[in-house]
């Protein structure tokens, strides 16, 4: 990323409107395109998309990090903004493992598992793109760059310029949990359904 682009994105998250900076625990979310941004909304979300690379950018507010299942299938997208969450209490043991740093610049599809995306500044380690923008009061923004697509299912990468298949992304912060750090209450859910340009658009 040359130092303009990356000063373009800060400029541009320093001048967001005040939602995505807001002062209490929150996770606010972006997708950027071609210099063009997409805040999700309060609970859905519909994109259309080029067929090529994106990022999700994530600012976590006095919150560590955010769990997010992304399907071709719309099993628990299909979840209503006050339904129980399939697997909710068991989050953390649904998590899979993905690079550090977002090395392969991809998106872990499962019809199953959870990514959780976090900071955590006892580690030295994360699974953001690597360069993390910090700002006041807690806050911190890490982006997630994505040009493929991992299948968990079937263990194939696709290259997001190869699929055709509508994404659907789920998102939920946890507000508590009990004693075995196990979730017992969310604070934030949201949830994207991506379709894609055809070639001719």
């Amino acid at each position: 990323m040359s130092l303009s682009r990356t000063s373009f994105i800060i400029l541009y998250l320093l001048l967001a409107p005040a939602v995505f900076f807001a002062q209490q625990k929150d996770v606010s979310i972006r997708i950027v395109q071609d210099d063009e941004a997409y805040l999700l909304n309060d609970f859905e979300t519909r994109l259309v998309l080029g067929k090529q690379g994106f990022k999700i950018q994530v600012l976590l507010s006095q919150t560590e990090g955010v769990y997010v299942f992304a399907s071709f299938s719309d099993s628990v997208y299909r979840t209503g903004p006050a339904d129980l969450i399939p697997g909710f209490k068991d989050l953390p043991n649904m998590a899979m493992a993905e690079e550090e740093f977002n090395k392969n610049k991809e998106m872990i599809i499962s019809e199953e598992g959870w990514s959780y995306w976090f900071y955590d500044p006892e580690l030295n380690w994360h699974r953001f793109n690597k360069k993390l923008v910090f700002l006041d009061s807690g806050k911190v923004v890490g982006v997630k760059s994505i040009k493929q697509l991992y299948l968990a299912g079937e263990k194939e990468e696709v290259k997001v310029k190869e699929n055709d298949r509508t994404l659907y992304l789920f998102f939920v912060a946890v507000a508590e949990t009990d004693n075995k750090g196990m979730p017992v209450k969310e604070f934030m859910r949201k949830k994207l359904k991506i379709e894609w340009k055809n070639d001719d658009d």
